[in-house]
């Protein structure tokens, strides 16, 4: 009897003891519930503002590529011509909206500053929504430079800052092809020299009697070249391309059959990476030959630019369809052929640039102003984003 009023008045004292435990365990659950139900709230908010934040940068690539056709267009009604002030809306001064189905997708501001036909600045805002009162919930700021590989107003298929010496038999003919003007056979700023048997043919010459005032033009004014080669930038903008697309060398280098060299632009630097110019030490000039086997082309075509800070030579059994650019000497020799238009800018050398190349029947170099601008068709033609220069933030 005693135990059993004992066992009845413990469990009268415990009775109620795990209420608060219960309470407790409530409570938690419903901060966890609650906590669930604030981020589900989120998700949508926060997929919302990625989704915006998506389509303004859609805008701000589309105000840039809507920059980079304009400038490739300049004589397009809705074009910006390179020598005129930048007109509405490529100043900033409109917004442009972007449409799809008569529906809003967004807008975007953009701005091309700068001057002339090489290098631009662009800076594009792209905002999104696009709809009337919500403009500016998500805001996309991109800025590049924009750049146009130019090709020179070139006086001949073969253009020297110096003397030339053109090898027995040789053939240079730009008598042909009149679609740039009459361009003569060659150009130097110094003496020409021809060997027994060279006929150089410039448009406008007597086809008959090779070597005239119209086909050679020799001792002309160095400053003509100077005014039309290619410029300290533009030779910036060469490097950063060829390092873009893995085409940049240094130095000393030879393309054959262990080194094939690529289509499109080819850009062989200094020694140090430094531009050349008159005191440029000799042994930091870049040195280049263009041997047999380079071509990867089973017709030994080489199609593009090759742009030397310094030496080349082309020597091999091949065809090059586009522009050899030397900043010092250019020669080419053995069964080397060149259809468009070779440069020696003579930085350094005075010794001659020499062409002595004999491809049987066909000439050593035959001028062709589209096929030397377009590198063969591996040069692009329109402006584009300069490697290095795209930028972008949120906000």
């Amino acid at each position: 009897m005693t135990n059993l009023s004992a066992d009845s008045k413990r469990v009268h004292r415990q009775r109620g003891a795990v209420l608060p435990l219960a309470m407790l365990i409530l409570l938690v659950l419903s901060a966890v519930l609650l906590g669930l139900a604030s981020l589900t709230g989120q998700e949508p908010l926060a997929a919302r503002n990625h989704m915006l934040v998506a389509q303004s940068q859609g805008m701000a690539e589309a105000g840039l590529d809507r920059a980079l056709w304009a400038l490739s267009a300049p004589d397009a009604a809705d074009g910006v011509a390179w020598a005129a002030p930048v007109p509405a809306p490529y100043d900033g001064s409109r917004l442009v909206d972007v449409m799809v189905d008569g529906l809003p997708l967004g807008a975007f501001r953009l701005t091309i500053s700068g001057t002339g036909d090489r290098q631009r600045h662009v800076v594009v805002t792209g905002f999104a929504p696009g709809t009337p009162g919500q403009l500016g919930q998500a805001r996309q700021d991109i800025s590049a430079t924009a750049i146009r590989l130019r090709f020179p107003s070139l006086p001949a298929g073969l253009t020297v800052r110096g003397t030339l010496q053109v090898g027995p038999g040789v053939v240079i003919d730009a008598a042909d092809d009149g679609s740039c003007g009459s361009a003569a056979g060659t150009w130097s700023s110094g003496a020409t020299t021809l060997g027994p048997g060279s006929q150089v043919r410039g448009r406008g010459g007597d086809p008959m009697a090779p070597n005239g005032a119209a086909d050679l033009r020799q001792a002309q004014d160095p400053g003509l070249f100077d005014a039309l080669t290619f410029d300290a930038a533009e030779m910036s903008a060469f490097k950063a391309l060829a390092r873009a697309r893995g085409t940049y060398y240094q130095g000393a280098v030879t393309f054959d059959s262990t080194r094939p060299i690529s289509d499109g632009l080819v850009f062989v630097d200094t020694v140090s990476g430094q531009p050349v110019s008159p005191a440029t030490p000799a042994a930091d000039l870049a040195a280049v030959r263009v041997r047999d086997g380079a071509a990867t082309d089973p017709n030994r075509i080489v199609r593009g630019w090759i742009v030397v800070n310094g030496s080349l030579a082309i020597e091999g059994d091949l065809t090059l369809q586009g522009l050899a650019f030397a900043a010092d000497r250019f020669s080419q020799s053995g069964t080397s052929q060149i259809r468009g238009a070779a440069v020696a800018g003579h930085v350094r050398s005075t010794t001659p640039s020499l062409i002595e190349a004999r491809p049987g029947a066909a000439p050593a170099l035959t001028w062709s102003c589209e096929t030397a601008k377009a590198g063969g068709g591996r040069i692009p033609q329109r402006w584009m984003v300069k490697p290095g220069t795209y930028r972008e933030a949120v906000s």
